[in-house]
């Protein structure tokens, strides 16, 4: 009996994605088969499809085959993984608004609500799924507009589930929660978007949710705790915490006080924060920063990196990052990861595993600099009337010196396979403070010019 590949090719499928995950965190299985669950049906069919073809141009005759456990275990696999991790932009089948879907059709209710704001000094959002946009306006009462959509299969189950399950908006003491829950106790599939005004003054909370969160013109802090989805924050007035968030995009402008993210995600996009920001977490996607007054330090699992301010620019994503006009002293070191640095003040400390490094300076005085990668090239470019004292090494490579005479190479001849070349000399400005610079790679060439 000829045996099928599609199983063996499934296994080797899923223990790539998990070997990715492994090695990028940032990763997500469970997010990547959410959104292309339907490519991998696709392909264990054709694979299928493609054997029987193959078999029978051979002359083989498929026997028929019995009920296998086989036929339902990758299905139920695959159900379990999508129930584990369903995002709020999953795409599930249901065909057309009102008729009949594998899951019901859906309904949509208007959602109106409002409350005193007397004496109240946070509010907090306590939302099941869908998406809130919350701004700050006056000193009014909190009004909530939106709307709820309900999956069932008929339309008098989605009103019992919309009259059983309202929108909520409960003060206790000086606290006023807003409730949003799951209709007909989570037997249905209910998502719920609000619009909703408040109190400039007023600190938010947002906990235990799933879509997007929107936030702005608000005078408090802001808390949000275990979030899936997008959020953004513009003009928050005090200190900013996201914390256990598995967002695509965490967007921030206008910040006030200190910005705490804790979590693993997609993109970061940092702007105008004025006081100090700490990023602990995996992020797969693009992370760019500008115009911090105050000092950032991002942490993951391969890097580690800290910074004084940012009245630049900093864009960083898996495979290389870009510094512009950054105050230091930076220290950052990580994996691999090509570098270009423009215009850095104070001390620059650099040091990947795998990367080039190209380090540019237009403005004296120069910083201190200890540049280090274990493979790949460095090349300073630095002004030609610049105070410095310079040593480079590579153990096996070259240097090129194209700044000039100041600068003297050698070369030192060791193992057949190895030759160690140094380039070290000082500026045309000498000075106390004259700045010391490092630059050392173990395989690759080192470059000094000016600019």
């Amino acid at each position: 009996m000829r045996r099928s590949v599609t199983g063996p090719l499934v296994l080797i499928t899923i223990g790539l994605l998990f070997l990715f995950n492994n090695l990028n965190p940032g990763f997500s299985v469970g997010a990547f088969l959410s959104q292309y669950w339907p490519f991998l049906l696709i392909c264990a069919g054709v694979i299928g499809l493609v054997e029987v073809l193959a078999n029978a141009s051979r002359g083989f005759d498929p026997a028929r085959r019995g009920f296998r456990l086989g036929w339902i275990f990758w299905p139920v696999l695959l159900f379990g993984v999508l129930t584990w991790h369903r995002p709020p932009h999953m795409r599930l089948p249901n065909w057309g608004r009102g008729g009949v879907g594998i899951f019901g059709a859906e309904y949509e209710y208007d959602v109106n609500a409002s409350a005193p704001s007397t004496g109240v000094t946070r509010i907090v959002l306590d939302s099941a799924r869908g998406s809130l946009n919350l701004k700050g306006e006056g000193d009014g009462d909190v009004r909530i507009t939106g709307r709820r959509t309900i999956q069932a299969y008929n339309k008098s189950d989605a009103d019992r589930a919309n009259e059983q399950s309202p929108v909520r908006i409960d003060r206790q003491g000086d606290l006023l929660v807003v409730r949003t829950e799951d209709s007909a106790g989570g037997s249905m599939n209910s998502t719920v978007d609000l619009d909703i005004t408040v109190p400039r003054g007023l600190d938010v909370e947002a906990r235990e949710r799933s879509g997007d969160l929107s936030i702005s013109d608000m005078d408090g802090s802001v808390s949000i705790g275990n979030s899936r989805g997008d959020v953004r924050l513009a003009s928050i007035g005090k200190d900013v915490r996201i914390e256990g968030s598995r967002s695509g995009l965490i967007r921030a402008v206008d910040v006030k006080g200190n910005f705490d993210l804790d979590g693993r995600g997609s993109d970061v996009q940092l702007e105008n924060l004025a006081g100090p920001a700490t990023i602990n977490g995996e992020f797969s996607g693009t992370l760019e920063f500008r115009n911090f007054a105050k000092s950032m330090h991002f942490r993951s699992s391969r890097t580690d990196f800290r910074v004084e301010n940012i009245p630049g620019s900093i864009r960083m994503d898996l495979g290389d990052m870009k510094l512009e006009n950054v105050g230091g002293p930076v220290h950052f070191q990580t994996g691999s990861r090509d570098i270009v640095a423009s215009n850095v003040t104070g001390e620059l400390d650099l040091a990947v595993d795998r990367g080039d490094i190209q380090v540019t300076q237009d403005k004296v005085p120069l910083p201190k600099m200890d540049v280090h990668t274990r493979i790949g090239n460095i090349t300073l470019s630095i002004p030609e009337k610049s105070g410095f004292d310079l040593e480079g090494r590579t153990s096996q490579g070259e240097v090129q010196n194209e700044y000039g005479s100041t600068l003297e190479t050698s070369i030192e001849d060791g193992s057949k396979h190895r030759r160690s070349s140094t380039i070290k000399g000082v500026g045309t400005v000498s000075g106390a403070d004259t700045p010391r610079i490092m630059l050392t790679t173990d395989r690759g060439t080192i470059t000094v010019e000016k600019n």
